[in-house]
């Protein structure tokens, strides 16, 4: 092997793990957890009464809860965040599903990493393509 290739190599192969390990981690876009019914160990506010959706945090901030409303077997669901500054989140909605949906109303839990550079120390918004949800700002 060539003297230059052999000094090369070591730092090919720190380049490689580095990009094993990102491709490895989850994208902080994408959902961590989805499921029917609202965010578990965490109260729903008064202005979710009626089937409003809402948004919280979740884990000392480290994680948010967007709780949207709609059909059990068709329920409307968060694609993936994106951090739009410090205090806005725009929210992508995934496509409805297909078929027949049943007429009920309740609500589904979609849970996101917090994506980095987002305030929790000032209200968030959080755009939905019909609406805005605010995250409150953290106490402490």
């Amino acid at each position: 092997m060539p003297r230059t290739a052999a000094r090369l190599l070591p730092a090919v192969a720190a380049l490689a793990a580095v990009a094993a390990l990102v491709g490895c981690s989850s994208a902080p876009g994408r959902p961590v957890e989805d499921y029917a019914g609202e965010p578990k160990g965490v109260e729903a506010p008064a202005s979710s009464a009626g089937g409003s959706s809402w948004a919280v945090w979740m884990e000392d901030g480290t994680r948010l809860a967007i709780v949207l409303y709609g059909s059990s077997t068709c329920p409307p669901k968060v694609d993936h965040i994106r951090s739009s500054g410090a205090t806005r989140i725009t929210a992508t909605l995934a496509p409805a599903p297909g078929g027949i949906c049943t007429h009920d109303y309740v609500p589904h839990t979609t849970v996101f990493a917090t994506p980095d550079g987002t305030s929790k120390t000032a209200e968030v918004g959080v755009e939905l393509p019909d609406q805005t949800l605010t995250l409150p700002a953290r106490q402490g």
